[in-house]
């Protein structure tokens, strides 16, 4: 392979890991594993459509909570130690109550 293609390969990779930064595999059809790669901690409250919750499971040791936004669709994965992440899980878990 020359070093070219090499180079071109790498930013490619690169490009494909930052997308996916706070995304989740979910949709791609990789349940192996955990579906958040990364979390967002950030506030996005007033962005959100609906709000998923998985337990620890056999193929991931994370509880893990994927948010889906209203205007894109787009899923975010949260970061379930951030304060606003925690009163939405206290929420959904009332709710189911």
């Amino acid at each position: 392979m020359s070093i070219r293609m090499s180079a071109s390969l790498v930013v490619v990779l690169l490009a494909l890991l930052t997308i996916t930064e706070g995304m989740s595999l979910r949709g791609v059809g990789a349940d192996l594993r955990c579906r958040c790669i990364e979390t967002e901690s950030r506030r996005i409250g007033k962005l959100i459509k609906k709000v998923e919750m998985f337990p620890p499971s056999s193929h991931c040791r994370d509880t893990e909570i994927i948010a889906t936004l209203s205007k894109s669709g787009q899923e975010i994965c949260l970061d379930v130690s951030a304060p606003w992440v925690k009163r939405v899980i206290e929420k959904m878990l009332a709710n189911n109550k």
